[in-house]
């Protein structure tokens, strides 16, 4: 099983501020689709793939700022 997550990177400018901003596309394929609907189908409180996502983001966010804190 080939273990790869597909994302694109884009750049947005904001008209009022103009400060430009990345926008972040995640493709929900292959083993991460695989992933998500056995989260999915295990815990019911994810409706849909974003909020799993999102979750699963500032989860590994958080680890990573606490790791970097010690």
């Amino acid at each position: 099983m080939k273990k790869t997550i597909s994302i694109i990177s884009e750049q947005f400018q904001n008209e009022k501020t103009g400060e430009y901003l990345e926008g972040i596309t995640i493709m929900i394929d292959g083993i991460l689709k695989e992933f998500t609907e056995i989260i999915k189908e295990k815990e019911p409180m994810y409706k849909n793939n974003v909020q799993l996502i999102q979750e699963a983001l500032m989860i590994g966010l958080e680890q990573m700022k606490d790791k970097n804190d010690n």
